[in-house]
């Protein structure tokens, strides 16, 4: 008996038995690239004193790798000394959106309300949905909080066509009743504008202001005072209170022209030089973007040549 002809047909039928095996292979996993983030932030104005906001990062879609997104931070507030937070935030696997806390940090300094501005620098397996930016103003509490009063918008030469010029919207033109200063509360506290006074440069130094704000006055957190020259301002100006000059004129001039607001204590809260924008624009100047850019002719941010009680931007939308 010849063992080897029992070894051949052994081998040949574990060889069909091996062809018929199937490996076990462990599915790919395929990175979602394509989903897009974006950025947000759940409080804007903080208080240096332990104040806190929340950075949140989201996602398009669901993904099945995890998504890292790195920031660049700028402004006027340092970062690990204005306050601290995460350089980057990740999206496990499965998950949509994630989150950080950034943390003012305290200090003695009088330097102001401080700006964070936090942009999207970098994405490990994600795509910035178009440009995510945003800001925070970190607020002082070593400076009197009359400090956080902001001239937002100014109108000294309104437009001479038709009702152009007819800021205060009683439906009339009148040069010194359409003029107006429109100031913001930007803080989280409200504050108490009781005695404030308005001063062109003539009446500064005459010591005659051209409006002195009426007591009980109280201008809440993120609000609008717009004060016109005169007239009878009609229409809900985005919800700001509303005044007009105690004297019957703001008098303000186009060119060589100063306007100073002192609080009740006669400290000057809001000094500014219509000299440098004296070109008769025949429209207001307006911060752009609203409260924390420079200032703009109107119609170079909107199409319109005012906003009086509400953001420049085309919405009209309150602050």
């Amino acid at each position: 008996m010849k063992i080897y002809n029992l070894i051949l047909p052994a081998i040949v039928i574990g060889m069909l038995v091996g062809a018929c095996k199937t490996d076990d292979v462990k599915p790919k996993v395929i990175p979602n690239t394509g989903s897009l983030v974006t950025l947000s932030v759940d409080n804007s104005s903080i208080s240096e004193s332990g104040g806190s906001a929340q950075i949140s990062v989201t996602l398009s879609q669901v993904t099945n790798i995890d998504v890292t997104v790195k920031f660049a931070y700028a402004g006027t507030a340092t970062l690990n000394t204005d306050y601290s937070s995460n350089l980057s935030i990740t999206i496990p696997a499965g998950s949509v959106s994630n989150s950080s806390t950034l943390l003012a940090n305290q200090d003695t300094l009088k330097e102001g309300n401080e700006i964070i501005k936090i942009t999207i620098d970098s994405i490990i397996n994600g795509i910035e949905d178009g440009n995510q930016s945003i800001e925070i103003t970190i607020e002082d509490d070593d400076v009197p909080a009359t400090a956080n009063i902001i001239l937002n918008e100014i109108l000294y030469d309104p437009s001479n066509t038709a009702l152009e010029g007819d800021a205060n919207g009683d439906g009339v033109y009148a040069q010194a009743a359409d003029e107006f200063i429109e100031l913001i509360n930007n803080s989280n506290a409200a504050i108490d504008l009781s005695g404030f006074k308005v001063f062109d440069a003539g009446g500064l130094s005459s010591g005659t202001p051209n409006h002195t704000i009426p007591s009980g006055t109280i201008l809440q957190p993120k609000k609008a005072l717009v004060i016109f020259g005169g007239g009878n301002p009609t229409g809900t100006f985005g919800g700001a209170l509303v005044q007009k000059s105690t004297s019957g004129d703001l008098n303000l001039n186009n060119a060589g022209d100063i306007l100073t607001i002192q609080d009740s204590s006669g400290y000057v809260v809001i000094s500014y030089d219509i000299t440098p924008l004296s070109d008769n624009p025949n429209e207001s100047y307006t911060r752009s973007p609203d409260i924390t850019g420079g200032f703009e002719q109107h119609s170079k941010v909107t199409t319109t040549k005012f906003s009086p009680g509400t953001k420049s931007d085309a919405a009209a939308s309150p602050f």
